[in-house]
């Protein structure tokens, strides 16, 4: 009955050391695709100029392809990046945070939508405003190691983590240099649509 017992525990604590080392040794796989969702309306437009507003809206969806089977939940970060019309400096507009595991009843996928973002910009005599620039995707562990990243530019690991380390609204330059916050956002797209739209007979 001993030896019974003994060769129980032994043969659990082999498959322990060997789910712990296929986990190290196959990490788990997985595949990221997004799609982002423009809806552009006209809201002026004169002999001077126009006035139009896009709403974008980023879908994820993180699909497990191969590796080893984690219990333990990963964590993605999802940062919209826009740029000033009259600066073109960056700014990352928010940052969407979830923490998920894969469910084998959804083609082992996770996937989720942000809100829509608005983008107002004005064209012709006065050009102010933002355009939607990209986005980042960093999927990591329980114990924030980096596992997979994602953009729709190509971004350098030290451009990815210089993003990471800054807060939604921050304002930088091309150069990673921090300008500052991006401060009542539309306000000044709103005040330059009468200058821009200017003129418009009715």
């Amino acid at each position: 009955m001993k030896v019974g017992i003994k060769s129980l525990i032994g043969v659990f604590l082999i498959g322990c050391v060997f789910a712990s080392s296929a986990q190290s040794v196959f990490p788990t796989r997985m595949d990221i695709d997004v799609s982002t969702k423009r809806d552009t309306r006209n809201i002026g437009a004169g002999s001077d100029g126009e006035a139009k507003v896009t709403m974008v809206q980023c879908s994820v969806k993180i699909r497990k392809t191969g590796g080893a089977t984690s219990e333990d939940p990963f964590h993605v970060e999802l940062y919209i990046i826009g740029q000033q019309i009259q600066t073109g400096y960056y700014g990352i507009m928010d940052v969407v945070k979830k923490t998920f595991t894969f469910d084998k009843e959804d083609d082992n996928s996770f996937h989720f939508s942000t809100k829509s973002y608005p983008f107002g910009e004005t064209s012709g005599n006065i050009n102010v405003g933002a355009k939607y620039e990209t986005y980042l995707i960093v999927v990591t562990d329980k114990d924030g190691k980096i596992l997979e990243t994602r953009s729709g530019r190509a971004i350098s690991d030290k451009g990815i983590a210089f993003i990471r380390e800054l807060g939604p609204k921050t304002l930088f330059d091309r150069d990673g240099n921090v300008i500052g916050k991006v401060e009542n956002p539309g306000s000044a797209f709103r005040s330059a649509i009468p200058a821009a739209v200017e003129g418009n007979d009715e």
